[in-house]
């Protein structure tokens, strides 16, 4: 598209045409500017805008000054080439976009569609404002139709929440359509460069939004958090990038530094040229170059779905999700038993919940479908108790295994591979994993072994030491110190005899060796390890034993 500036000077006041200024027409060359404030100037961003009596989101008229509403449509289109009404808020940088902006994207009124698709394509700023400038995207996602039409029904739940968020913020509609370009609206999506969630937050990004990260949670998997956030930094953007949409979505990309670097390298290269993002384009780095108009030839489709024959879920307009606030921990899967609903639309709702629970600690919010929420809520306040967790935390040991770690808690490996979402029996020393328990024995601490205690006596054997004796019986250095009234650093001799309390819920037995049998088998049989039986029995794992051999072993009762 050919750049047009106009030269003022002719025309223009005294005052201002001394200083020789040059009028580029952002609307015209895709600077594209709209207001944080379209529909209201004064109203505050957290008012709601949704139609109480059809819960669907209208799009309010622009205010407009007589002056303009008494221009004709011809007029206007003159004026906009000219750039008169254009020229306060670009000498002076505002955030106000004018009034004639304001004009040609809000001035006809606009049907409430039952189709959220709809309403976004019939209300973008953006997308027409830089027609020819991603012609060559349109026909690449064209060939996509399939792909769109699965990121189209990923988008359902959300969409409403993240346009009415938007709308609130008056910031351009094509800004609901960016997570299609960041992570085809899928929560759990990873990028190599470690960006997660939505919007693909940095780790980085993220803290210094608020989204914050543990065990338990990660808040840029949050939809709903992670979109306050996205859109803060995005408002951030657009007042650091000179008030132009572009320019910020190309900063979400890259960051601000890489496009004030090549801002740095076209004011070299061209130092009267004005420094838009197609002017930026090629100093920018390779996937933000194509960012932009990705998203733009996205929008630009969604708005001509029906000219393209793209087969789009339909999304209601209409409110479908709500937060509900809770205290401390409570289990996921029993929300989902207890509301009689999927446990896959409850994870779906609250993919930033990385375990079947919330966090032990705090306030969290609860994503939940309208028609949901409201009686979980009554149900949570009376009785929180019946969603209390029954899952204790247990570390993996070095030589354990699913079959002895079950067999410890009372549980099926079943259901351990289920609450972990585990494909295989393949544990990892040093891993936790979340182990259901009955509800008697239920907690949200690490699982501990019992206080009542048997006694046992341990002979020590050459090479051993308190770390490697503690390890075996699944206890500390200093608690086994303390039952043997030594200090933590204790050297150990070959015969030396160690007390040791084990838990009673733990008992010897012995079983004596039959033909064919070696300590493999024993220890598969018994669901221990080859090691824990070495030890036990002053063997190395290299002995070759005869039937009849007595074996010392430590089960579960």
């Amino acid at each position: 598209m050919t750049r047009r500036t106009t030269r003022l000077t002719s025309w223009l006041p005294r005052s201002l045409a001394g200083a020789g200024l040059t009028l580029t027409l952002s609307f015209m060359t895709g600077c594209a500017q709209l207001s944080t404030n379209f529909a209201n100037p004064t109203a505050s961003t957290s008012e709601t805008t949704v139609d109480s009596t059809t819960g669907k989101l209208p799009v309010s008229a622009a205010p407009l000054s007589a002056t303009y509403q008494t221009l004709s449509i011809e007029t206007l289109e003159t004026l906009t080439l000219q750039g008169l009404y254009r020229l306060q808020p670009l000498t002076t940088q505002t955030a106000q976009t004018t009034a004639l902006d304001q004009f040609y994207v809000f001035s006809e009124p606009k049907p409430i569609y039952d189709n959220l698709w709809d309403t976004i394509g019939d209300h973008l700023f953006l997308t027409p404002a830089n027609t020819h400038n991603y012609q060559d995207y349109i026909q690449s996602y064209l060939k996509k139709k399939s792909y769109l039409q699965r990121v189209s029904k990923r988008a359902k739940p959300y969409l409403y929440f993240i346009l009415q968020e938007i709308q609130k913020r008056q910031m351009p509609f094509e800004m609901a359509l960016l997570p299609i370009v960041e992570s085809g609206f899928y929560p759990y999506a990873r990028s190599y460069m470690s960006a997660a969630g939505l919007w693909q937050f940095m780790p980085a990004t993220g803290y210094m939004y608020g989204l914050k990260r543990s065990w338990w949670y990660d808040g840029r998997h949050d939809v709903y958090r992670s979109t306050l956030a996205a859109l803060d930094y995005l408002q951030s953007l657009y007042k650091q990038n000179n008030y132009d949409w572009l320019l910020a979505l190309a900063s979400y990309n890259a960051g601000y530094g890489n496009v004030r670097k090549a801002t740095r390298r076209l004011k070299r290269a061209r130092p009267d040229a004005p420094a838009t993002f197609w002017n930026l384009q090629p100093y920018l780095p390779r996937e933000t170059r194509h960012y932009v108009p990705q998203l733009l030839a996205i929008s630009h489709i969604i708005s001509h779905k029906d000219r393209y024959h793209i087969p789009l879920e339909p999304v209601a307009n209409k409110p479908f999700i709500t937060t509900v606030e809770i205290q401390g921990q409570i289990s996921l899967q029993k929300v989902a038993q207890k509301t009689d609903m999927p446990s896959s639309l409850l994870k779906n709702l609250n993919p930033g919940f990385l375990r079947q629970a919330t966090p032990p600690n705090g306030h969290h919010k609860l994503v939940l479908p309208l028609d949901v929420a409201e009686h979980f809520k009554v149900d949570y306040e009376q009785a929180p108790n019946q969603y209390a967790v029954n899952w204790r935390r247990h570390q993996i040991r070095s030589g354990e295994n699913l079959g002895l770690i079950a067999q410890r808690y009372g549980t099926r490996v079943g259901l351990i591979k289920q609450l972990n979402n585990m494909r295989s029996d393949f544990i990892r020393a040093g891993k936790t994993l979340l182990i259901p328990v009955p509800g008697s024995q239920a907690t949200s601490q690490v699982a501990s072994r019992s206080d009542r205690a048997d006694t046992y006596r341990h002979t020590v054997r050459r090479g051993e030491s308190l770390w490697s004796i503690a390890r075996l019986y699944d206890t500390s250095i200093n608690q086994l110190a303390r039952w043997n009234g030594l200090s933590r650093n204790s050297t150990l001799r070959p015969g030396q005899t160690l007390r040791v309390q084990t838990s009673s819920a733990s008992r010897k037995i012995s079983y004596t060796l039959k033909k064919g049998e070696s300590l493999w088998v024993v220890a598969r049989k018994y669901q221990v390890s080859t090691d824990d039986l070495c030890k036990w029995n002053g063997l190395s794992a290299n002995d070759v034993l005869q039937p009849g051999t007595e074996l010392q072993v430590w089960i579960n009762s």
